[in-house]
């Protein structure tokens, strides 16, 4: 499996920063869950303050930074589920 191939750039600019910025620490939290929904189910909770990511056979969790920011942990994460998924 590939990431989709019509992605809108937005999503395809933070799939790719995911994959090739081994520590992105300017990835926001809205262009994280946007980019998100385009590729997995995403169902969001606590007003969007927590998310949970169904990608494959992969679920994650995640809960929003308090800063802008989404943390280098969560970033390896995704790394791990997009790559899991075939999609790095």
């Amino acid at each position: 499996m590939h990431a989709p191939s019509d992605l809108t750039p937005e999503a395809r600019r933070v799939l790719d920063q995911i994959e090739y910025h081994p520590t992105t620490h300017n990835l926001g939290w809205h262009d994280l869950v946007v980019m998100l929904k385009e590729v997995a189910t995403v169902d969001e909770s606590h007003a969007g303050a927590k998310v949970v990511v169904h990608l494959a056979n992969q679920r994650l969790e995640l809960t929003r930074p308090e800063g802008t920011p989404v943390s280098e942990q969560t970033l390896l994460e995704l790394r791990r589920i997009f790559k899991d998924a075939g999609f790095m």
